[in-house]
Order: structure tokens, then sequence, then C-alpha cells
């Protein structure tokens, strides 16, 4: 499996699971992999992983995001 095709697979699973039974699917599919495609797929999980993680970061930089947050959050 090359990694297009590991991208499209985690993008299946993310449709179909969450949480833990989306964690489940990817060590699933893990197991089934040789050595190198085995780490392809970390690759791919963890660039996924620092996309949300900047994505989110970049929401609470925004200007005010946090004060709407708050205010949301407090009813204000």
């Amino acid at each position: 499996m090359d990694r297009a095709d590991l991208e499209r697979r985690v993008d299946e699973l993310a449709e179909l699971h969450s949480g833990d039974a989306f964690a489940a699917a990817i060590k699933a599919l893990a197991a089934d992999l040789n050595g190198d495609e085995a780490e392809l797929l970390k690759d791919v999980l963890v660039e996924r992983g620092a996309s949300f993680d900047k994505a989110v970061m970049e929401r609470v930089d925004a200007r005010g995001w946090l004060q709407r947050q708050w205010d949301k959050a407090t009813g204000s």
C-alpha cells in the first residue's frame, strides 16, 4: 500500500469511526501492514495530528475568538 492509499484509508476510517473506535480501526489497519507501510501510516497520522493542532491554535490566536468562546460559556 502506498502513501496515497493509506491516506484514503485513514479518511475512510475517520468517516466511519471516532474516538476509541477510530483508534481501534487504525490499530487493526496497522496490524495488516508490513514494516514500511506501518511507518508510512505513522507519518500520515503524525502529520494529520500536527495539522489539527495547528488549526486549533490558529482559531485560538484569531482576534476575538477567545472572547467569543468566553462569552458563550458565561452567557454574556
